[in-house]
């Protein structure tokens, strides 16, 4: 005779199960750590050093302090310091949740703070990447392209305005002007430390080799206290720029960014490597200062 089950045994544990998740969902408990990794600038966008003595905060939206580090000497790849967000499953007074958004303010020895960019939360165990600066900005929005816009260090807007009447050149200074017509934005030569009146002076490519089946390299010109990154695209008819990780020797892992010097008095050639897309009949790289 065959066996049968008791239905009604299946439906106790179904039940019995379901009060189980209902109740583990309903409890709140630690689900890791969220690594902020950033690059703290000053208003010459060069990257601070420990001696800047600067502590960053990610601040939750209720003013308790989550996270907290001290501004240290960059690493190779130009960041300088570690914000380490704990996580729970639901945000405490100690801890966020995947997904929110942390105030981060700067703090510096002498009292004074600054608020900026937020923070948004990611998963546990993973990493983000932040570019931050310890200055006011400003919002310039491009005379000719709307759609373009870019904040700007307001210490820097001060100190370029006497350049301008000294030269006669009239109207407010515009980051998306060319005023050395070098080819070179103001925004762009303000990024890499070159001067804007000074066509001789600008970011550019040395020299570039592309052999086949091996790594391209660029060679350039770096100032100390900057970051360098390289974008890519495969067409030039509709680009797609996307980052291009960059190697500072042959061997070397592969980096978002590189710095080759924080003394910003430093000033010298460099080469850095970039490995091809695999299979790609042409491949068009753009050099950056970050």
């Amino acid at each position: 005779m065959m066996k049968r089950h008791n239905p009604t045994s299946v439906v106790l544990v179904a039940a019995f199960a379901a009060m189980t998740v209902a109740s583990a969902a309903a409890a709140n408990f630690p689900v890791g750590t969220h690594l902020v990794k950033g690059t703290l600038k000053d208003w010459k966008n060069k990257v601070l050093t420990s001696s800047a003595a600067v502590t960053i905060q990610a601040v939750a939206t209720n003013g308790t302090v989550i996270a907290s580090t001290k501004v240290a000497n960059p690493s190779e790849d130009g960041y300088n310091f570690v914000l380490q967000i704990p996580l729970s499953t639901a945000a405490t007074d100690s801890t966020a949740a995947v997904g929110d958004t942390m105030n981060c303010v700067l703090v510096q020895d002498s009292g004074l703070s600054l608020a900026v960019d937020p923070i948004t939360v990611g998963d546990a165990n993973a990493v983000s990447t932040v570019c931050l600066a310890l200055v006011n900005m400003q919002e310039f929005t491009s005379t000719n392209d709307p759609t373009k816009t870019v904040s700007v260090p307001a210490e820097y807007v001060d100190t370029i305005a006497p350049w301008m009447e000294a030269k006669e050149i009239d109207g407010e200074y515009d980051p998306f002007a060319d005023y050395d017509n070098d080819g070179a934005t103001n925004y762009a030569e303000y990024r890499a430390g070159t001067n804007p009146f000074d066509a001789s002076d600008k970011l550019a490519i040395l020299d570039y080799t592309a052999p086949q089946n091996a790594m391209h390299t660029i060679m350039f010109e770096y100032a100390g206290g900057r970051i360098y990154g390289v974008s890519t695209t495969l067409s030039l008819t509709n680009p797609q720029w996307a980052t291009q990780p960059v190697k500072k020797s042959e061997a070397d892992g592969e980096h978002e960014q590189v710095m080759f010097s924080a003394d910003e008095d430093e000033v010298g050639s460099t080469t850095i490597y970039v490995v091809p897309a695999e299979g790609a009949t042409s491949q068009f790289f753009k050099l950056e200062a970050k």
